[in-house]
C-alpha cells in the first residue's frame, strides 16, 4: 500500500474514533446529568419519602408528615412578596453536601423575601435545586433561581385553591397558604401517582421567592406551551424530557409523548383511578 494513502487511511480512522469519542462523551454527560437532576428531586423530597417510608414500616412519620405551603405565609403580603416554600425543607436536605439547616436562623416570615435578613439569605445558591445540565448564566444567576418547583395541580390558578371538602379536581400538592397532608393524597390518588416536583427551564425565578418562581400549576389552556420538552412548560434542560418527582419521593422521567391526559391527572391529588406515571 502507499504510504501516502496509508497515512491517510490512519488519519481518516483517528477523524472517526475522535468522533465517536465526543459522542460518546456527550451522550455520557447527558445520562450523568439526568441522575444528578434525579438525585437533586430525591433529595428536595426527602420529607415526602420518609413519609411514604414510614408507613411502610408501621413506624411513626416524620417530623413533616404534609407538602408544605407553598410559601412561608404571611397575610400581609401577596404569594410572590413572600418566602417560597424552600425553607420549609432546609432540615431534609443532605446537610454533609449543604449545610442548609445554618441558613435557618436568616429566615424572617414577616418580612418579604428580599427584604431583611431575607436579603442576604436570597442571595445564597442552594445547589440541590439546580440542574447541572441548566444553561451556565442559570447556574451563575443572581439572585440564584431554583430549576425545580411545587405543582399545584391544573390551571395557573391552582395555587390560590384549597382542599374543601370535596378536594377540588384541580388541586395539586402546593398551595400557597396552607399544607397538604400526605395521607390526604396517600388516600386518593396514592403518592406514587401524584407529581410533587417538576424540572423546568422556562421562567426561571429565585429560589427565595413565593408565586409562580417556586410554585406552578399547569397550564392547559387555549394556546398555552406544550407541557414536556424544549420550549415547554417543563424540561428544557435534557434533550430527552424532564424530571419529575413524586409525593412518594420516587423520581421520574417523562418525555414530550407523555399522554397529556395522563400527565394532567398527575399533577392532581385527587384525579381518579388508573393513572400511570410513564410516557
Amino acid at each position: 500500500m502507499n504510504r501516502r494513502v496509508g497515512f491517510g487511511l490512519l488519519a481518516v480512522f483517528a477523524v472517526l474514533g475522535f468522533g465517536l469519542f465526543v459522542t460518546w462523551l456527550v451522550k455520557n454527560r447527558a445520562t450523568q446529568d439526568r441522575v444528578y437532576c434525579a438525585n437533586n428531586l430525591r433529595e428536595l423530597s426527602q420529607f415526602a419519602s420518609a413519609f411514604a417510608q414510614a408507613g411502610k414500616k408501621k413506624q411513626p412519620a416524620p417530623l413533616l408528615a404534609a407538602v408544605p405551603a407553598g410559601t412561608l405565609v404571611n397575610p400581609d403580603l401577596p404569594p410572590d412578596r413572600r418566602m417560597s416554600w424552600v425553607p420549609a425543607t432546609f432540615q431534609f436536605l443532605n446537610q454533609r453536601r449543604q449545610p442548609t439547616a445554618d441558613f435557618v436562623a436568616m429566615v424572617d416570615p414577616k418580612k418579604p423575601w428580599d427584604e431583611g435578613s431575607n436579603a442576604d439569605l436570597e442571595k445564597k445558591t442552594v445547589v440541590a435545586l439546580l440542574c447541572p445540565s441548566a444553561p451556565a448564566d442559570v447556574l451563575r444567576s443572581q439572585p440564584p433561581v431554583t430549576s425545580y418547583v411545587g405543582l399545584a395541580g391544573l390551571g395557573t390558578d391552582a395555587a390560590a385553591l384549597d382542599l374543601g371538602p370535596p378536594i377540588p379536581p384541580r388541586a395539586g400538592c402546593f398551595r400557597y397558604d396552607s399544607p397538604t397532608p400526605l395521607d390526604l393524597i396517600a388516600a386518593h390518588d396514592g403518592l406514587s401517582q401524584t407529581l410533587l416536583f417538576g424540572e423546568t427551564g422556562a421562567d426561571l425565578g429565585p429560589w427565595l421567592r413565593g408565586g409562580p418562581a417556586t410554585v406552578r400549576g399547569l397550564d392547559d389552556g387555549p394556546g398555552a406551551k406544550v407541557f414536556v420538552g424544549a420550549g415547554g412548560q417543563f424540561g428544557g434542560n435534557h434533550p430527552e424530557g424532564a424530571t419529575f418527582a413524586a409525593a412518594d419521593g420516587s423520581g421520574r422521567f417523562l418525555t414530550p409523548r407523555v399522554n397529556p391526559d395522563v400527565f394532567k391527572a398527575l399533577l392532581t391529588i385527587s384525579g381518579g383511578p388508573g393513572e400511570t406515571v410513564g410516557d
